[in-house]
């Protein structure tokens, strides 16, 4: 359990997370309600658990979404080992595809994320995030965001999470 020093406070507890989650499923509904599918990656391990939670929210919407699988990689150093996805890649050729993290900071793991998509041809590809901070090195934006902070650079994201969900968020 995550200690409560005078050094970190909580910025979104399980309610608020729900009530973000469910907001991101209905903006993702009303850019994508004309598709047969919506396809959902989540980028491990945090990222993999929300968009879990994110594709049953759209689900309740509207049954068209999928959690196709999850991108793995080396977050502090991508370079270093191979990004893979538990899914097949030709399943999504010519599919809208939303890809989630939990928290976009610089944006250098969803840029080295999104790379596994060269090889194919999507219909379309989106990012979803629950907390975006404003400290961009890579020309990632995010396109649903849940929470944007303005953050200094020494302070630090930490998310909560069991399997099942995203319990918590803590600003440290």
């Amino acid at each position: 359990m995550k200690s409560t020093s005078s050094s970190s406070h909580q910025i979104l507890d399980r309610n608020q997370i729900n009530k973000k989650i469910m907001r991101l499923a209905y903006q993702i509904w009303e850019d994508h309600h004309e598709e047969e599918m919506i396809h959902v990656l989540g980028v491990s391990k945090a990222g993999s658990t929300l968009a879990k939670e994110l594709c049953d929210a759209l689900n309740s919407i509207r049954d068209a979404a999928k959690l196709s699988g999850v991108i793995t990689l080396n977050k502090s150093n991508p370079l270093l080992s191979e990004i893979t996805c538990s899914c097949t890649l030709s399943q999504l050729e010519d599919q809208s595809v939303i890809c989630v993290d939990d928290v976009s900071n610089s944006g250098r793991t969803l840029f080295y994320a999104l790379s596994i998509f060269q090889s194919i041809s999507v219909k379309s590809i989106r990012t979803a995030v629950l907390v975006e901070r404003r400290h961009k090195r890579f020309p990632i934006h995010s396109d649903y965001v849940g929470l944007s902070l303005n953050t200094t650079i020494r302070e630090h994201i930490e998310v909560e999470c069991s399997e099942e969900e995203v319990q918590s968020v803590w600003l440290q």
